[in-house]
């Protein structure tokens, strides 16, 4: 073989091993990177719970200052069954949990109700419960909102919970009455009760305890959307996506799922 040919056979080897050992470090960067929820889980033997203020959820017990709640029983279910790992509670708004989760500030976010537009920045497990989106109003104001469809008009008030999915649904669905978005969903209840808005919108497990906190408030017969409340891992997370899934139908099939909602006084399909 000529010089020159052994040159060019010799720099073009070298090229494809060096481009071959560049892809073979990315991937193991990308690999390290990408480590499933799960593997961090077992690894570290804790797991990072991300959460917002909805009752009854997830709230916080002023007594002993303690997150309570359907999510955080769910949770210590989970522990468990990972092999009693610690919980670590990481609070958050409703605006930004999904952001939280792709920053890798917990490792799932549980309830978070599924809509399409959520769904391009997190992947969602099973839904753990099914429940209508409905309308609060006062009781006095019974004549004038008979069904959902009269909230959808102009001039009326309707207060809903930033960065939810009752929010994404209303902005979607309803596009003549004034939609008054609130930090918090107790906020908006308030509102209500002092006449400030003609309506708030909910979920029907929200609207249940609403009702027994403010015996003025009252639910408009029928729904506007449904919802779908799921747990929500960073997109691509697959392993840990799969055990949750698992996880999630063991609860149904032993009935704990239904024992924790009961706990609550809810079922796991809430509708007016």
């Amino acid at each position: 073989m000529k010089k020159k040919n052994v040159v060019r056979v010799g720099i073009v080897l070298g090229g494809a091993i060096l481009l071959l050992f560049i892809l073979l470090g990315g991937s193991s960067v990308n690999a390290a990177e990408y480590e499933s929820a799960l593997n961090r889980i077992q690894r570290t033997q804790i797991i990072r719970f991300g959460w917002a203020l909805w009752f009854p959820w997830n709230s916080v017990d002023q007594k002993t200052n303690k997150v309570v709640g359907i999510g955080p029983d769910v949770v210590e279910e989970m522990a468990k069954a990972l092999g009693n790992v610690k919980i670590e509670f990481v609070a958050d708004s409703w605006g930004t949990l999904a952001g939280g989760l792709q920053a890798g500030k917990f490792d799932l976010i549980y309830p978070f109700g599924s809509t399409l537009k959520r769904a391009l920045a997190v992947d969602f497990t099973d839904d753990t419960m099914r429940e209508s989106q409905n309308f609060l109003i006062r009781k006095k104001d019974s004549a004038k909102f008979k069904t959902v469809e009269d909230v959808n008009r102009p001039g009326v008030k309707v207060g809903a919970s930033l960065g939810t999915n009752t929010e994404y649904e209303l902005t979607r669905l309803y596009k003549n009455p004034e939609i008054i978005r609130y930090k918090s969903i107790a906020e908006g209840f308030m509102s209500l009760s002092l006449g400030k808005i003609d309506v708030v919108a909910n979920t029907g497990s929200g609207c249940a305890d609403a009702v027994r906190q403010y015996p003025d408030l009252m639910v408009i017969k029928g729904h506007f959307a449904l919802a779908k409340n799921c747990m929500a891992v960073r997109q691509g997370d697959q392993i840990f996506l799969n055990w949750l899934n698992l996880f999630i139908a063991d609860m149904k099939e032993t009935k704990t799922l239904d024992r924790i909602f009961q706990k609550y006084g809810i079922k796991r399909e809430v509708f007016f």
